[in-house]
Protein backbone atom coordinates (compact mmCIF):
# COMPACT_ATOMS: atom_id res chain seq x y z
CA UNK A 1 0.00 0.00 0.00
CA UNK A 2 2.82 2.47 0.73
CA UNK A 3 4.35 2.13 -2.62
CA UNK A 4 1.09 3.14 -3.80
CA UNK A 5 0.55 6.10 -2.11
CA UNK A 6 4.14 6.99 -3.74
CA UNK A 7 2.97 6.92 -6.72
CA UNK A 8 1.86 10.74 -7.77
CA UNK A 9 0.91 11.25 -11.26
CA UNK A 10 1.40 15.53 -11.98
CA UNK A 11 0.55 17.37 -14.97
CA UNK A 12 3.09 19.37 -15.80
CA UNK A 13 2.10 19.48 -19.80
CA UNK A 14 5.87 20.58 -20.85
CA UNK A 15 4.49 24.10 -21.05
CA UNK A 16 5.67 27.36 -19.82
CA UNK A 17 3.01 29.62 -19.77
CA UNK A 18 -1.23 29.38 -19.47
CA UNK A 19 -1.30 30.33 -23.60
CA UNK A 20 0.14 26.61 -24.41
CA UNK A 21 -2.11 23.66 -24.26
CA UNK A 22 -1.55 19.93 -23.65
CA UNK A 23 -1.20 20.30 -27.70
CA UNK A 24 2.09 20.88 -27.75
CA UNK A 25 3.38 18.38 -25.26
CA UNK A 26 6.41 16.86 -27.05
CA UNK A 27 5.88 18.42 -30.05
CA UNK A 28 2.91 16.20 -31.09
CA UNK A 29 -0.70 16.90 -30.80
CA UNK A 30 -3.20 14.76 -28.69
CA UNK A 31 -0.89 13.78 -25.81
CA UNK A 32 -0.46 15.15 -22.15
CA UNK A 33 2.81 15.38 -20.36
CA UNK A 34 2.96 14.38 -16.87
CA UNK A 35 5.15 13.23 -14.19
CA UNK A 36 5.34 9.95 -12.40
CA UNK A 37 7.38 10.40 -8.64
CA UNK A 38 8.84 6.91 -7.72
CA UNK A 39 11.09 6.03 -5.09
CA UNK A 40 15.04 5.56 -5.56
CA UNK A 41 14.94 2.61 -3.58
CA UNK A 42 11.72 0.72 -4.02
CA UNK A 43 12.32 -0.94 -0.70
CA UNK A 44 12.35 2.22 0.64
CA UNK A 45 9.04 4.51 -0.52
CA UNK A 46 9.51 7.46 2.20
CA UNK A 47 13.17 7.70 0.93
CA UNK A 48 14.64 9.92 -2.22
CA UNK A 49 12.17 10.09 -4.80
CA UNK A 50 12.53 10.52 -8.73
CA UNK A 51 10.51 12.67 -11.06
CA UNK A 52 10.12 10.62 -14.17
CA UNK A 53 8.71 12.33 -17.60
CA UNK A 54 5.79 10.41 -18.88
CA UNK A 55 3.69 11.31 -22.22
CA UNK A 56 0.57 9.79 -22.57
CA UNK A 57 -2.27 9.93 -25.60
CA UNK A 58 -5.48 12.07 -25.05
CA UNK A 59 -7.55 8.71 -25.82
CA UNK A 60 -8.13 7.34 -22.51
CA UNK A 61 -11.18 5.38 -23.81
CA UNK A 62 -8.77 3.48 -26.28
CA UNK A 63 -10.72 -0.15 -26.19
CA UNK A 64 -7.36 -2.22 -26.02
CA UNK A 65 -5.62 -0.46 -23.01
CA UNK A 66 -1.99 1.38 -23.17
CA UNK A 67 0.67 0.38 -25.00
CA UNK A 68 3.82 1.44 -23.77
CA UNK A 69 6.53 1.42 -25.73
CA UNK A 70 10.44 1.07 -24.54
CA UNK A 71 13.37 2.68 -25.61
CA UNK A 72 16.93 1.32 -25.32
CA UNK A 73 20.46 1.97 -24.42
CA UNK A 74 19.94 1.14 -21.66
CA UNK A 75 20.12 5.31 -21.15
CA UNK A 76 17.76 6.56 -24.24
CA UNK A 77 14.97 8.47 -22.90
CA UNK A 78 11.02 7.73 -24.36
CA UNK A 79 9.61 11.23 -23.96
CA UNK A 80 11.56 13.09 -26.68
CA UNK A 81 11.11 9.95 -28.98
CA UNK A 82 7.38 10.15 -29.37
CA UNK A 83 7.38 11.84 -32.65
CA UNK A 84 9.39 9.14 -34.68
CA UNK A 85 7.64 6.29 -32.96
CA UNK A 86 4.25 7.30 -33.97
CA UNK A 87 5.74 7.34 -37.46
CA UNK A 88 6.25 3.58 -37.64
CA UNK A 89 3.03 2.60 -35.53
CA UNK A 90 -0.05 2.04 -37.95
CA UNK A 91 -2.90 4.40 -37.23
CA UNK A 92 -5.26 1.87 -36.58
CA UNK A 93 -2.72 0.56 -33.52
CA UNK A 94 -2.64 4.14 -31.89
CA UNK A 95 -6.32 4.11 -32.45
CA UNK A 96 -7.08 0.82 -30.54
CA UNK A 97 -4.22 1.70 -28.27
CA UNK A 98 -3.95 4.27 -25.68
CA UNK A 99 -0.17 5.04 -26.29
CA UNK A 100 2.16 5.80 -23.54
CA UNK A 101 6.28 6.56 -23.15
CA UNK A 102 7.84 7.87 -20.44
CA UNK A 103 11.89 8.45 -19.50
CA UNK A 104 13.66 5.22 -18.19
CA UNK A 105 15.24 5.95 -14.54
CA UNK A 106 18.29 7.90 -15.16
CA UNK A 107 17.59 8.88 -18.74
CA UNK A 108 16.55 12.29 -20.24
CA UNK A 109 17.89 15.75 -19.11
CA UNK A 110 17.69 15.53 -15.61
CA UNK A 111 18.92 12.10 -15.98
CA UNK A 112 22.64 10.90 -15.29
CA UNK A 113 25.12 13.38 -17.06
CA UNK A 114 29.09 12.00 -16.04
CA UNK A 115 31.03 14.31 -18.65
CA UNK A 116 33.92 12.41 -19.11
CA UNK A 117 32.75 9.58 -19.81
CA UNK A 118 30.01 10.97 -22.32
CA UNK A 119 32.56 12.39 -23.97
CA UNK A 120 34.87 9.44 -23.92
CA UNK A 121 32.30 7.08 -25.49
CA UNK A 122 29.41 9.21 -26.14
CA UNK A 123 26.35 6.05 -26.83
CA UNK A 124 28.70 3.01 -27.57
CA UNK A 125 28.32 -0.20 -26.81
CA UNK A 126 31.89 -1.20 -27.16
CA UNK A 127 34.34 1.47 -26.70
CA UNK A 128 36.85 1.29 -24.47
CA UNK A 129 36.44 4.52 -21.60
CA UNK A 130 39.58 5.48 -19.40
CA UNK A 131 39.82 4.28 -16.50
CA UNK A 132 39.50 7.85 -14.93
CA UNK A 133 36.29 8.25 -16.20
CA UNK A 134 34.77 5.35 -15.22
CA UNK A 135 36.01 5.93 -11.32
CA UNK A 136 34.70 9.41 -11.62
CA UNK A 137 31.33 8.69 -12.99
CA UNK A 138 30.75 6.27 -9.91
CA UNK A 139 32.39 8.56 -7.58
CA UNK A 140 29.65 11.26 -8.98
CA UNK A 141 26.91 8.72 -8.18
CA UNK A 142 27.90 7.84 -4.98
CA UNK A 143 25.28 5.15 -3.18
CA UNK A 144 22.58 5.79 -5.52
CA UNK A 145 24.32 3.83 -8.55
CA UNK A 146 22.90 0.92 -6.37
CA UNK A 147 19.69 1.77 -7.68
CA UNK A 148 19.44 1.34 -11.79
CA UNK A 149 19.55 -1.87 -13.11
CA UNK A 150 16.77 -3.37 -14.82
CA UNK A 151 14.94 -4.78 -11.97
CA UNK A 152 14.51 -1.06 -10.68
CA UNK A 153 12.79 0.64 -13.92
CA UNK A 154 10.93 -3.04 -13.61
CA UNK A 155 8.90 -1.54 -10.75
CA UNK A 156 8.99 2.47 -12.19
CA UNK A 157 6.66 0.51 -14.71
CA UNK A 158 4.59 -1.23 -12.15
CA UNK A 159 4.00 1.68 -10.65
CA UNK A 160 3.11 3.77 -13.65
CA UNK A 161 0.58 0.71 -14.68
CA UNK A 162 -1.08 1.88 -11.50
CA UNK A 163 -0.96 5.39 -11.95
CA UNK A 164 -2.89 4.88 -15.38
CA UNK A 165 -5.53 2.20 -13.34
CA UNK A 166 -4.73 -0.53 -16.03
CA UNK A 167 -5.65 -4.41 -14.89
CA UNK A 168 -2.62 -4.85 -17.77
CA UNK A 169 -0.11 -3.63 -20.11
CA UNK A 170 0.36 -4.20 -23.44
CA UNK A 171 4.97 -3.57 -24.21
CA UNK A 172 6.38 -2.71 -27.13
CA UNK A 173 10.27 -2.80 -26.49
CA UNK A 174 13.42 -2.39 -29.01
CA UNK A 175 16.74 -3.68 -28.15
CA UNK A 176 17.24 -2.89 -24.35
CA UNK A 177 13.92 -2.05 -24.18
CA UNK A 178 12.99 -6.08 -25.14
CA UNK A 179 14.49 -7.05 -22.35
CA UNK A 180 13.32 -4.38 -20.00
CA UNK A 181 9.50 -5.58 -21.34
CA UNK A 182 10.41 -9.52 -20.90
CA UNK A 183 11.41 -8.38 -17.46
CA UNK A 184 8.51 -6.86 -16.79
CA UNK A 185 7.01 -9.70 -18.12
CA UNK A 186 8.35 -12.31 -15.78
CA UNK A 187 7.71 -10.87 -12.79
CA UNK A 188 4.35 -9.20 -13.20
CA UNK A 189 2.74 -12.07 -16.23
CA UNK A 190 -0.92 -11.44 -15.16
CA UNK A 191 -0.23 -8.01 -15.91
CA UNK A 192 0.80 -7.95 -19.30
CA UNK A 193 -2.07 -8.70 -22.41
CA UNK A 194 0.97 -9.15 -24.75
CA UNK A 195 4.62 -8.44 -25.80
CA UNK A 196 6.41 -7.30 -29.06
CA UNK A 197 9.73 -7.50 -28.45
CA UNK A 198 12.29 -5.99 -31.76
CA UNK A 199 15.65 -6.56 -31.77
CA UNK A 200 15.87 -8.76 -28.90
CA UNK A 201 18.25 -8.48 -26.22
CA UNK A 202 17.21 -12.21 -24.34
CA UNK A 203 16.18 -11.89 -21.13
CA UNK A 204 18.44 -14.83 -19.63
CA UNK A 205 21.25 -11.95 -20.49
CA UNK A 206 24.47 -11.66 -22.36
CA UNK A 207 27.98 -12.70 -22.86
CA UNK A 208 29.87 -9.30 -21.75
CA UNK A 209 32.77 -10.06 -24.17
CA UNK A 210 30.37 -10.04 -27.14
CA UNK A 211 31.26 -13.01 -28.79
CA UNK A 212 27.91 -13.50 -30.33
CA UNK A 213 28.06 -10.40 -31.97
CA UNK A 214 31.57 -10.78 -33.18
CA UNK A 215 30.64 -14.65 -34.52
CA UNK A 216 27.99 -13.03 -36.54
CA UNK A 217 30.21 -10.34 -38.55
CA UNK A 218 31.69 -12.63 -40.78
CA UNK A 219 28.55 -14.21 -42.13
CA UNK A 220 26.59 -10.54 -42.94
CA UNK A 221 29.74 -9.29 -44.48
CA UNK A 222 30.06 -12.45 -46.72
CA UNK A 223 26.36 -11.96 -47.67
CA UNK A 224 26.97 -8.57 -48.82
CA UNK A 225 30.10 -9.13 -50.72
CA UNK A 226 28.04 -12.18 -52.31
CA UNK A 227 25.19 -9.60 -53.41
CA UNK A 228 27.76 -7.32 -55.04
CA UNK A 229 29.26 -8.21 -58.68
CA UNK A 230 31.99 -5.59 -57.94
CA UNK A 231 33.24 -7.73 -54.45
CA UNK A 232 35.70 -9.65 -55.57
CA UNK A 233 37.98 -10.11 -52.15
CA UNK A 234 37.16 -11.94 -48.91
CA UNK A 235 35.78 -9.02 -46.55
CA UNK A 236 36.08 -11.36 -43.45
CA UNK A 237 39.94 -12.32 -43.98
CA UNK A 238 40.04 -8.41 -45.03
CA UNK A 239 38.41 -7.60 -41.58
CA UNK A 240 40.66 -9.98 -39.39
CA UNK A 241 43.45 -8.53 -41.36
CA UNK A 242 42.37 -5.07 -40.12
CA UNK A 243 41.86 -6.43 -36.39
CA UNK A 244 45.45 -7.31 -35.53
CA UNK A 245 47.68 -5.06 -38.28
CA UNK A 246 45.60 -2.07 -39.50
CA UNK A 247 46.42 1.41 -39.05
CA UNK A 248 44.93 4.85 -39.48
CA UNK A 249 46.47 8.24 -39.35
CA UNK A 250 49.51 6.38 -38.18
CA UNK A 251 48.05 4.49 -34.82
CA UNK A 252 46.74 1.16 -34.32
CA UNK A 253 43.42 -0.31 -35.35
CA UNK A 254 41.53 -1.76 -32.39
CA UNK A 255 38.36 -4.37 -32.66
CA UNK A 256 36.33 -2.43 -30.56
CA UNK A 257 36.30 1.03 -33.09
CA UNK A 258 35.62 -1.68 -35.38
CA UNK A 259 32.96 -3.62 -34.11
CA UNK A 260 31.37 -0.10 -33.18
CA UNK A 261 30.98 1.58 -37.09
CA UNK A 262 30.02 -1.82 -38.21
CA UNK A 263 27.22 -2.16 -36.10
CA UNK A 264 25.41 1.18 -36.22
CA UNK A 265 25.65 0.31 -39.92
CA UNK A 266 23.10 -2.24 -39.19
CA UNK A 267 20.68 -0.19 -37.56
CA UNK A 268 17.65 0.21 -40.16
CA UNK A 269 18.13 3.90 -40.78
CA UNK A 270 21.93 3.90 -41.24
CA UNK A 271 23.30 0.38 -44.23
CA UNK A 272 21.47 -2.62 -42.76
CA UNK A 273 22.56 -4.19 -46.30
CA UNK A 274 26.45 -3.28 -45.63
CA UNK A 275 26.57 -2.00 -49.69
CA UNK A 276 29.64 -0.72 -50.35
CA UNK A 277 31.50 -1.96 -46.82
CA UNK A 278 33.68 -4.68 -48.13
CA UNK A 279 35.20 -3.31 -50.60
CA UNK A 280 36.33 -0.46 -47.97
CA UNK A 281 37.72 -3.38 -45.93
CA UNK A 282 39.52 -4.61 -49.17
CA UNK A 283 40.61 -0.91 -49.68
CA UNK A 284 41.84 -0.32 -46.27
CA UNK A 285 43.84 -3.40 -46.19
CA UNK A 286 45.47 -2.22 -49.14
CA UNK A 287 46.58 0.74 -47.86
CA UNK A 288 43.73 3.07 -48.92
CA UNK A 289 41.65 3.80 -45.52
CA UNK A 290 39.47 6.98 -47.13
CA UNK A 291 36.68 5.25 -46.96
CA UNK A 292 37.63 3.58 -43.91
CA UNK A 293 38.30 6.46 -42.29
CA UNK A 294 34.81 7.84 -43.41
CA UNK A 295 33.03 5.29 -41.96
CA UNK A 296 34.61 5.99 -38.43
CA UNK A 297 33.49 9.83 -38.72
CA UNK A 298 30.27 8.95 -39.73
CA UNK A 299 29.30 6.11 -38.11
CA UNK A 300 30.13 6.12 -34.60
CA UNK A 301 27.99 6.85 -31.73
CA UNK A 302 30.35 9.00 -29.40
CA UNK A 303 29.20 12.38 -29.74
CA UNK A 304 25.91 11.33 -28.66
CA UNK A 305 24.80 13.92 -25.88
CA UNK A 306 24.04 12.32 -22.56
CA UNK A 307 20.08 13.34 -22.46
CA UNK A 308 19.67 11.62 -26.21
CA UNK A 309 21.96 8.53 -24.27
CA UNK A 310 23.67 8.25 -20.92
CA UNK A 311 26.79 6.41 -21.00
CA UNK A 312 26.44 6.61 -16.95
CA UNK A 313 22.98 5.19 -17.02
CA UNK A 314 24.68 2.70 -19.49
CA UNK A 315 27.28 2.01 -17.24
CA UNK A 316 24.99 1.93 -14.06
CA UNK A 317 22.65 -0.91 -15.28
CA UNK A 318 25.18 -3.05 -17.49
CA UNK A 319 27.25 -3.54 -14.16
CA UNK A 320 24.26 -4.00 -12.22
CA UNK A 321 22.35 -6.77 -14.34
CA UNK A 322 25.10 -8.64 -15.90
CA UNK A 323 27.24 -11.64 -14.72
CA UNK A 324 30.57 -11.55 -15.60
CA UNK A 325 33.52 -13.88 -15.14
CA UNK A 326 34.24 -12.55 -11.82
CA UNK A 327 30.55 -13.11 -10.79
CA UNK A 328 28.56 -9.98 -10.23
CA UNK A 329 29.01 -6.39 -9.05
CA UNK A 330 29.14 -6.79 -5.12
CA UNK A 331 32.71 -8.70 -6.26
CA UNK A 332 35.62 -6.77 -4.40
CA UNK A 333 37.68 -4.82 -7.19
CA UNK A 334 40.65 -6.97 -6.32
CA UNK A 335 38.83 -10.12 -6.71
CA UNK A 336 37.92 -9.53 -9.81
CA UNK A 337 41.16 -9.68 -12.47
CA UNK A 338 42.30 -13.26 -12.07
CA UNK A 339 39.21 -14.73 -12.90
CA UNK A 340 38.84 -12.17 -16.13
CA UNK A 341 41.83 -13.54 -17.31
CA UNK A 342 41.25 -17.15 -16.58
CA UNK A 343 38.09 -16.98 -18.36
CA UNK A 344 40.16 -14.84 -21.23
CA UNK A 345 42.18 -18.05 -21.81
CA UNK A 346 39.24 -20.24 -22.48
CA UNK A 347 38.10 -18.05 -25.36
CA UNK A 348 37.82 -19.95 -28.75
CA UNK A 349 39.79 -17.77 -31.60
CA UNK A 350 37.96 -19.46 -34.00
CA UNK A 351 34.65 -18.61 -32.47
CA UNK A 352 35.67 -14.86 -32.16
CA UNK A 353 36.86 -14.55 -35.86
CA UNK A 354 37.15 -12.04 -37.39
CA UNK A 355 37.91 -10.50 -34.04
CA UNK A 356 40.21 -11.53 -31.40
CA UNK A 357 40.76 -11.74 -27.73
CA UNK A 358 42.31 -7.86 -27.41
CA UNK A 359 38.55 -7.33 -28.81
CA UNK A 360 36.64 -9.28 -26.16
CA UNK A 361 38.93 -8.20 -23.44
CA UNK A 362 38.54 -4.50 -24.18
CA UNK A 363 35.04 -4.56 -24.28
CA UNK A 364 33.07 -1.30 -22.96
CA UNK A 365 30.98 -3.90 -20.66
CA UNK A 366 33.89 -5.85 -19.51
CA UNK A 367 36.37 -3.36 -19.31
CA UNK A 368 34.11 -0.61 -17.51
CA UNK A 369 32.42 -2.78 -15.33
CA UNK A 370 35.77 -4.57 -14.13
CA UNK A 371 36.65 -0.68 -13.07
CA UNK A 372 33.16 -0.06 -11.73
CA UNK A 373 32.78 -0.23 -7.76
CA UNK A 374 30.69 -2.74 -5.94
CA UNK A 375 27.42 -2.02 -6.12
CA UNK A 376 23.78 -4.16 -5.79
CA UNK A 377 23.19 -6.92 -8.06
CA UNK A 378 20.13 -6.85 -10.24
CA UNK A 379 18.07 -10.06 -9.02
CA UNK A 380 15.74 -11.36 -11.21
CA UNK A 381 12.42 -14.19 -11.35
CA UNK A 382 13.18 -17.43 -10.43
CA UNK A 383 10.59 -18.80 -13.08
CA UNK A 384 12.66 -17.61 -16.62
CA UNK A 385 9.66 -19.07 -18.92
CA UNK A 386 8.26 -15.50 -20.72
CA UNK A 387 4.35 -16.65 -20.60
CA UNK A 388 2.18 -14.03 -22.35
CA UNK A 389 1.87 -13.72 -25.98
CA UNK A 390 4.93 -12.54 -27.63
CA UNK A 391 5.54 -11.26 -30.79
CA UNK A 392 9.75 -11.30 -31.69
CA UNK A 393 11.05 -9.57 -34.39
CA UNK A 394 14.67 -9.62 -35.56
CA UNK A 395 16.62 -8.57 -38.50
CA UNK A 396 19.45 -10.79 -40.15
CA UNK A 397 21.90 -8.15 -40.38
CA UNK A 398 21.97 -7.12 -36.99
CA UNK A 399 24.80 -6.53 -35.51
CA UNK A 400 24.27 -5.13 -32.04
CA UNK A 401 21.65 -7.76 -31.21
CA UNK A 402 22.73 -11.11 -33.36
CA UNK A 403 19.90 -13.43 -35.01
CA UNK A 404 20.73 -16.39 -32.10
CA UNK A 405 19.43 -13.98 -29.30
CA UNK A 406 15.74 -13.87 -30.94
CA UNK A 407 15.84 -17.88 -31.73
CA UNK A 408 16.94 -18.18 -27.87
CA UNK A 409 14.13 -16.13 -26.62
CA UNK A 410 11.85 -17.64 -28.51
CA UNK A 411 13.07 -21.20 -26.94
CA UNK A 412 12.33 -19.62 -23.39
CA UNK A 413 8.95 -18.50 -24.00
CA UNK A 414 5.76 -20.43 -24.18
CA UNK A 415 3.66 -18.63 -26.25
CA UNK A 416 5.92 -16.70 -29.02
CA UNK A 417 6.49 -15.99 -32.93
CA UNK A 418 9.82 -15.32 -34.34
CA UNK A 419 9.54 -12.90 -37.50
CA UNK A 420 13.61 -13.12 -38.80
CA UNK A 421 13.94 -10.46 -41.88
CA UNK A 422 15.91 -11.31 -43.88
CA UNK A 423 18.20 -8.12 -44.90
CA UNK A 424 16.65 -5.98 -41.94
CA UNK A 425 18.75 -4.63 -39.83
CA UNK A 426 18.69 -3.89 -36.31
CA UNK A 427 15.16 -1.74 -35.22
CA UNK A 428 13.04 -4.13 -37.39
CA UNK A 429 9.84 -1.60 -36.94
CA UNK A 430 11.18 1.62 -37.59
CA UNK A 431 12.67 0.35 -41.10
CA UNK A 432 12.53 3.21 -43.81
CA UNK A 433 12.11 0.22 -47.30
CA UNK A 434 10.63 -2.79 -45.43
CA UNK A 435 7.25 -2.30 -43.72
CA UNK A 436 7.51 -6.16 -42.00
CA UNK A 437 8.23 -4.70 -38.56
CA UNK A 438 5.54 -2.43 -38.78
CA UNK A 439 3.28 -5.10 -40.70
CA UNK A 440 3.70 -7.94 -38.14
CA UNK A 441 2.91 -5.61 -35.03
CA UNK A 442 -0.19 -4.31 -36.87
CA UNK A 443 -1.61 -7.94 -37.08
CA UNK A 444 -0.44 -8.76 -34.04
CA UNK A 445 -1.63 -5.99 -31.48
CA UNK A 446 -4.75 -6.35 -33.18
CA UNK A 447 -5.60 -9.74 -33.93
Amino acid sequence: MRLVLAVILLLTCACTGPSESKESCAGVAGFTCTTLRVPLDHHQPGGKALDLAVVVADNADAPRGVLLMLTGGPGQPGVGLLARVRTYLDPAVLREYRLVMFDQRGTGTPGINCPSLQTAVGGSDFLTPPVDAVQDCARQLGPDRDYYGTPDTVEDIELLRQSLNQERLTLDGTSYGSFTAAQYGLKYPSRVRSLVLDSVVPHGGINPFGVDLMAATGPVLAAACKRDPACTSDPVADLAWLVRHGELDGAPLNGTSLMESLSILSLNAVNPSFDGIPRVLHAARGGDTAGLNDLFQQATSRSAAYDDLSAGLHLATFCSDLRFPWGTSATPLADRPAPLESALKRLDPAYLYPFDVATARNQLMTDACLRWPPTRTSTYPADQTLLPPTLILHGSNDLFCPATWATWEQAHARNARLVLVPGSGHGVQRSPTNPTGKTETRNFLLR
